[in-house]
């Protein structure tokens, strides 16, 4: 790696990243509640000041569909890297490392290592680890069906977001949008494009969560404190999951299908065991 990349103030940063409605956010707040991290209370990406590398700068039309638009239909060089939104290490710039640092630098508590998240980090996290080149990332991806419904009904509204409203969005836009978010998080591991990665599941975080932060705190070297165990509603998967009809479940498998298999999400829900499981996963 460029040793011009080893100048960076901000050591041993943690990035979250994913697809939208995959957890994000929960991960994210647990591991801000280890005293030895902290950082800013919204996205880097909505931080005043940050370069247009880090920023949306397609505006609304990318809301929870960042990994969605492809400004090329050439060859990809790796996977993703023809969306819009996709930096490299080609990217870096001493100057940009400054500007994103001095925004991140006033979300820092004294003593603590930072921890930024925001999905849309999941088409930068190579051109982050040129600027922080001892970052760790730590992926997580959720069942593709639960993940698609939750995006859908999000574009259309978010109580967070109201200025989103009425972003009407397919349910195939939904599932094209989880499946190459997490094309892109199985080509970083399988690529070696990120010296620190760790994948973890949103099945696993909500089921057992002092399990699996503690093996994300192991995997950041962080000490594996006494914290407060964060309880999560374990059936958010089947919730979200019943809004959906068999032909669109059938619409979702048959876009995210080598995603949905590698992940092993296909393995269906009980609740839906009436259906023809032949078919759906054919």
């Amino acid at each position: 790696m460029n040793k011009l990349y080893a100048k960076s103030r901000i050591k041993k940063p943690i990035f979250v990243i994913g697809c939208s409605n995959s957890g994000t956010t929960i991960l994210w707040d647990a591991i801000k509640s280890h005293k030895g991290i902290s950082g800013p209370s919204i996205e880097g990406q909505d931080l005043s000041g940050m370069p247009k590398e880090m920023v949306h700068w397609l505006g609304n039309t990318t809301f929870r569909l960042w990994a969605h638009h492809i400004f090329s239909q050439g060859e990809e060089e790796t996977p993703g890297s023809n969306l819009f939104y996709y930096v490299n290490e080609k990217n870096w710039t001493s100057e940009l490392v400054s500007r994103i640092e001095e925004v991140y630098l006033c979300h820092i508590k004294p003593g603590t290592r930072l921890c930024d998240k925001s999905p849309a980090h999941t088409l930068r996290a190579r051109f982050l680890q040129a600027c922080f080149p001892d970052a760790y990332f730590i992926g997580i991806v959720r069942d593709p069906y639960a993940s698609a419904e939750g995006i859908r009904r999000k574009r259309l509204y978010d109580l967070d977001r109201p200025k989103f409203k009425g972003l009407i969005t397919t349910i195939g836009d939904a599932a094209e949008q989880w499946h190459n978010a997490n094309r892109v998080i199985k080509s970083y591991g399988e690529l070696n494009l990120l010296e620190r990665l760790l994948v973890v599941k949103y099945e696993d975080l909500v089921r057992n969560p002092e399990t699996t932060l503690h093996k994300v705190f192991d995997f950041c070297q962080l000490e594996k404190q006494e914290f407060p165990i964060p309880s999560f509603d374990k059936n958010r998967n089947y919730e979200q999951t019943d809004k959906l009809s068999i032909p669109e479940l059938f619409e979702i498998k048959k876009i995210a299908k080598p995603m949905i298999k590698f992940w092993g999400y296909n393995t269906f829900f009980p609740f839906l065991e009436a259906l023809d499981r032949s078919r759906l996963y054919e």
